[in-house]
C-alpha cells in the first residue's frame, strides 16, 4: 500500500524505513508511554478539515455527516487483518456534556466504523463516570491530571476483547490512552484508536 503522508506524523516519520512498520498507522510515538497499541487516522488536524470538526461539533454542521463517514469507512477497508476488532466502543461523554452539546460525535463516527467493519458496538461498555474540565483548556500533563479515574469499563463487555476505541480528534493523546487503560484493566486483550484527525503538537 502507498503510504500517505498525512497518516504518519512527524514523530514516526524514521519508522517508515523500517521493514516490520504498518505504513497504514502512525504506530510509534514513544514520546510518551501509551496503553493502546495502534493509532488509525484519516488526516493532520488542520486547515479545511480542522475547520469542518469544529462546525460539525460546535455548530450543528450535520452536513459533513456523508464526507466524515466517507473518511472512517476509507480508513476500515484499509485496516490490515491484525487490526480487525471484536468491539467497537466510542470515547463517552459525561451525561451532562451530552446533554448540552446534544449528541457524542464519536458515537456517530463508532457507528460509521461498526457499519463498514460489520462488528459489534456498546455504548455501555465504557462510561465517563466524572465530569471533567474541556481538555482544550489544558496541558498535557494537565489533561492526563484530569482524566484520571474518569472514566469505567464493564468487565462483562470487553474482557478478552480486542477493542477499536472511536474519537473525533487525536490531540496529546490523553483520553484515548486514559479510556484505553481503562478497558486494559477491565479485562480487554487489545485496545487501538480511530480517528478522524491527529494534531501535530
Amino acid at each position: 500500500m502507498e503510504v500517505r503522508p498525512q497518516n504518519i506524523c512527524m514523530v514516526c516519520g524514521e519508522e517508515l524505513n523500517s521493514p516490520d512498520a504498518d505504513k497504514r498507522a502512525c504506530i510509534s510515538c514513544q514520546t510518551v508511554p501509551r496503553n493502546f497499541s495502534r493509532l488509525y487516522f484519516h488526516s493532520i488536524h488542520q486547515e479545511l478539515l480542522r475547520e469542518m470538526i469544529l462546525g460539525w461539533k460546535f455548530n450543528n454542521q450535520y452536513g459533513y455527516n456523508a464526507i466524515f463517514r466517507q473518511f472512517i469507512s476509507d480508513l476500515c477497508a484499509d485496516l490490515p487483518e491484525i487490526s480487525q476488532p471484536d468491539l467497537i466502543i466510542p470515547v463517552p461523554l459525561h451525561p451532562s456534556r451530552l446533554r448540552e452539546r446534544g449528541f457524542n460525535q464519536s458515537m456517530i463516527l463508532a457507528r460509521y466504523a461498526a457499519s463498514a467493519l460489520k462488528v459489534d458496538l456498546s455504548d455501555h461498555a465504557l462510561i465517563r463516570a466524572r465530569k471533567t474540565i474541556p481538555q482544550t483548556k489544558l496541558s498535557g500533563a494537565e489533561r492526563r491530571t484530569n482524566l484520571h479515574t474518569a472514566f469505567t469499563a464493564a468487565p462483562s463487555l470487553v474482557a478478552g476483547k480486542h477493542i477499536l476505541l472511536m474519537d473525533d480528534v487525536y490531540t496529546t493523546g490523553s483520553t484515548v490512552d486514559e479510556c484505553s487503560r481503562t478497558l486494559l484493566e477491565a479485562g480487554a486483550s487489545r485496545v487501538e484508536v480511530m480517528t478522524l484527525s491527529r494534531a501535530l503538537i
